[in-house]
């Protein structure tokens, strides 16, 4: 007679199985989290141990559309799976281990598809994605290897599927009621803007622009200016926010970019390589006429994942500013905008200073339309 999981497995073995569901669990709560902390942010900074480098970010994958089903985080199904392994310590029979089984075969399917499209399709790695991955094959792998039982059980199979659409409809009301409470929330917020101190606007302004309503600056009712860098998957989603801003508030705001790049190479804030090659970038995007600077800007976000150092050196060669990137004072520009962001304590990307008030990382569209329409209706304009 065939023999469960927990009829032959030692102790040890048990412990192991039991740990290891226990860590599915817990990653996916963590990316849970994160994903509610970037769709909807509370406060004005942001911040996450998930995003190690340019290549290992989790942001990368929660901003993406493999990143929810309908508005539900996909981490919330790793974390029922997480469960059900250390739900076998309690309950364990042949027809339950059967059904592990196979959900454990479905749910490792799905972290290959996860994990390809991640590494092919958005050039990254979520770092607490990559140990699920390793904690759930793990998991399947003990379960394989110790275990006797096979085939299907589908009076357990469907238990599972109930729990799952329970979970997930549950979850998806949860959002609903988030979404609901946007406008709320983001009246809310403006509060909060308004009782934050003004920093001001640097010193030396930018000549890169992506929406010009003045020729000085400071002469906009809306001042939004933007530290960012080329690789930051972060940057690249503020990039669609802004699009929509400058549209909107065409002709009552103006728009200024400062480089500041997460990159050892320019930056004397890095301490270790992050973006490696943001600094390349910088010094071709800053070598161009800053009036062609939207289209570039634009060009480079658009292919992000495709970044590298033959990417930039074609790109430079099409716009003729090869040898500019070379020269010394060159990179001393660079380096004065990111000298320029120490003064606002920048230390991650995306930072924004929304008239004088520093805002970290990407906030939902709905925030900066709440925000600027009380800019513009206490400026009267």
């Amino acid at each position: 007679m065939k023999k469960t999981f927990f009829e032959k497995a030692t102790l040890n073995q048990k412990m192991l199985f039991f740990v290891l569901g226990a860590l599915m669990t817990i990653f996916s709560i963590y990316l849970t989290s994160h994903y509610f902390s970037a769709k909807y942010p509370t406060g004005f900074e942001a911040g996450s141990i998930c995003n190690i480098n340019s290549f290992f970010n989790c942001d990368a994958t929660t901003l993406s559309p493999f990143g929810n089903i309908a508005g539900i985080p996909i981490s919330i199904f790793g974390a029922l799976m997480g469960a059900f392994v250390m739900l076998t310590f309690l309950y364990n029979n042949d027809e339950v281990e059967s059904a592990l089984l196979t959900v454990l075969g479905v749910n490792a399917f799905g972290c290959v598809v996860l994990f390809l499209y991640s590494l092919i399709g958005l050039g990254h790695l979520c770092p607490f994605c990559t140990l699920y991955y390793l904690a759930s094959f793990g998991a399947l792998f003990m379960l394989i290897k110790v275990g006797e039982i096979r085939g299907l059980n589908f009076k357990f199979i469907s238990i599972y599927a109930i729990v799952t659409l329970a979970v997930a409809g549950i979850t998806y009301s949860s959002v609903q009621s988030w979404e609901s409470k946007k406008i709320q929330m983001s009246q809310s917020l403006v509060k909060m803007f308004y009782g934050l101190p003004n920093l001001g606007t640097p010193g030396t302004p930018s000549p890169f622009r992506l929406a010009s309503a003045t020729e000085k600056f400071e002469d906009a009712p809306i001042q939004f200016s933007i530290f960012s860098d080329f690789q930051c998957p972060a940057c690249k989603a503020l990039t669609t926010v802004v699009e929509k801003i400058a549209e909107k508030y065409k002709g009552k705001i103006n728009i200024q970019y400062f480089f500041y790049p997460l990159d050892h190479n320019c930056n004397p804030n890095m301490e270790r390589p992050l973006h490696t090659y943001a600094c390349q970038a910088a010094y071709m995007a800053s070598c161009a006429d800053p009036a062609k600077f939207g289209p570039i800007h634009d060009d480079i976000f658009a292919d992000q994942e495709k970044l590298s150092t033959t990417w930039i050196n074609n790109y430079a060669n099409k716009l003729g500013v090869t040898e500019c990137m070379t020269k010394p004072e060159t990179k001393e520009s660079v380096v004065k905008m990111i000298n320029q962001a120490d003064t606002f304590s920048v230390r991650s990307t995306p930072t924004t200073l929304l008239n004088g008030v520093k805002i970290e990382g990407v906030r939902p569209l709905s925030d900066y339309y709440a925000i600027m329409d009380e800019i513009l209706k206490r400026a009267k304009k």
